[in-house]
């Protein structure tokens, strides 16, 4: 027999989470400027400071956005893949193939590699993370 889940239980949920993600917050503050890693077509993969706005986000890989989560910082940020939500549809330039977990894909057009807490919001990479994942990111293929 299913248990059903009352709406104390439910609230409890939704505070525990709020407090999780205030926590996460406070490990992975957030900021007006925000260091990310970016893979242009056919070039390496290179460090750059750039304003924490979507409109800057969308400048960056030329439309609107699409996120691709791909791990976790030590802190428990989320590291993510920013990349054009609508590349496929206008053909832009091949990048990257990406293979992981749950299969593989082909990634078209300039992305951005950043960061994020659990309130959602964008967070600096460290100097550290940025090395790394640029020479993960530095072939035609990666493995996540």
């Amino acid at each position: 027999m299913e248990r059903k889940t009352t709406n104390e239980e439910l609230i409890k949920l939704a505070f525990d989470y709020v407090h999780k993600a205030n926590e996460d917050a406070e490990k992975n503050p957030t900021s007006d400027l925000i260091q990310v890693v970016v893979v242009e077509p056919m070039k390496p993969p290179y460090k750059k400071t750039i304003p924490n706005e979507l409109e800057q986000f969308q400048a960056l890989v030329d439309g609107y956005i699409e996120i691709l989560t791909i791990g976790q910082t030590e802190t428990g940020g989320t590291i993510a893949i920013t990349l054009n939500e609508e590349g496929k549809l206008k053909d832009l330039p091949l990048n990257k193939v990406i293979h992981g977990r749950g299969g593989s894909d082909i990634l078209v057009g300039t992305f951005f590699i950043t960061a994020y807490n659990m309130q959602g919001d964008n967070i600096s990479l460290t100097d550290l993370q940025c090395e790394k994942l640029m020479w993960t990111f530095k072939g035609m293929e990666v493995y996540l």
